[in-house]
């Protein structure tokens, strides 16, 4: 009966092990890569790939640009 025990714990342990590096593999991962930005007058569109998918995501942002006085800065509000 000890020696199941044992293997039982063994087993749970290398499961445990296992699960943990693939977790840290998962997190390493970058899940999205810029695949364009276009700004217009009022408008920022990011498309974003998802690498674990493929999905390409895009988002639309509507907000005012503004330079600063260098003008070599953009803020967006």
């Amino acid at each position: 009966m000890e020696n199941y025990v044992k293997k039982v714990k063994r087993t749970f342990l290398y499961g445990l092990i296992l699960l943990a590096i693939l977790g840290i593999i998962y997190l390493a991962m970058p899940k999205y890569q810029i695949h364009s930005v276009k700004v217009d007058d009022n408008t920022v569109v990011v498309t974003k790939l998802n690498t674990l998918t493929g999905k390409l995501v895009t988002t639309v942002e509507y907000s005012v640009i503004k330079r600063t006085e260098s003008g070599k800065k953009f803020h967006f509000y």
